[in-house]
């Protein structure tokens, strides 16, 4: 269970849950935030969500040919990607 629902995670006891990597079956977003950020939003999925995650920095080209710093961000379950996407007031 999450943070906010009062009980804590066993994976965050064990430090697995946040993982260096993001491995093949996670579900992926590539989002477009500053760096310091990121604390706030690894902040928020530990206190909201409950599956392993893992956040990276990778580069990606976007509609202008330019290429960009992104912030990957992949959870193991889908549906808290999208809890993720609806409710983070980190996001833009």
């Amino acid at each position: 269970m999450s943070m906010n629902r009062g009980e804590v995670n066993p994976l965050s006891v064990l430090k697995v849950r946040k993982l260096s990597f993001i491995p093949h079956h996670f579900a992926v977003i590539k989002i477009k935030i500053q760096s310091k950020d990121i604390k706030f939003l690894d902040n928020w999925i530990n206190y909201h969500l409950n599956s392993r995650y893992a956040i990276t920095k990778n580069f990606t080209i976007n509609h202008d040919n330019k290429m960009i710093e992104v912030i990957e961000v992949g959870m193991e379950d889908p549906k808290e990607l999208t809890m993720l996407t609806l409710s983070c007031p980190h996001l833009t």
